[in-house]
């Protein structure tokens, strides 16, 4: 099920900012939002900054490290809008935000790397901890512009790609096929 309707992306916005329980830069928002899919870029994109012109969320913080958090004024209209969200979209959703937002503070690095060959190009991909390996894939490509995409997806969603193979692995592969 997708948020399509402007009120209800503004809702889903508030009620994620709202519950992490904390302020978050743009980027963790955005992720949050959009990592199961609910909500697209685009519609992220205009609904946050209407939020931000309307005073619903208000930003703090100094250039370069810029927070956002819900103002008094959008828990106001979360408490009369909340209810025209499904609660297992609420649910789903709120689960995978403080997911991303654990899996960003655990100190977890995310490197990736594409070594040309006589034949193609290796694209290697891990998330390192201080301790361990968490993930690391290896994968041949024949085409370097293929390489790069997927290299620039896996450091732009690392989290969730790494919750994909454990889901996979694990045989609960119903994801893949809901819409």
């Amino acid at each position: 099920m997708k948020l399509e309707n402007p009120i209800d992306v503004k809702v889903f916005i508030l009620f994620l900012l709202n519950n992490v329980g904390e302020a978050l830069d743009y980027d963790t928002v955005h992720d949050i939002v959009v990592q199961d899919e609910f909500v697209n870029h685009f519609d992220f994109a205009i609904c946050f900054s209407d939020l931000l012109e309307l005073g619903q969320i208000v930003e703090s913080g100094e250039e370069g490290d810029r927070r956002y958090s819900v103002s008094d004024i959008g828990k106001e209209t979360l408490e009369s809008y909340e209810s025209s969200i499904l609660s297992v979209i609420k649910e789903r959703a709120l689960r995978s935000a403080l997911r991303l937002i654990a899996f960003n503070r655990s100190g977890n690095r995310i490197t990736s790397s594409i070594e040309e060959t006589e034949k193609g190009n290796t694209l290697r991909c891990s998330i390192v901890d201080k301790e361990k390996t968490i993930m690391s894939v290896e994968v041949f490509l024949t085409e370097k512009p293929y390489a790069e995409r997927l290299k620039a997806n896996f450091d732009e969603r690392a989290e969730i790609i790494y919750r994909g193979i454990l889901t996979l692995l694990s045989g609960d592969v119903n994801f893949i096929f809901e819409e």
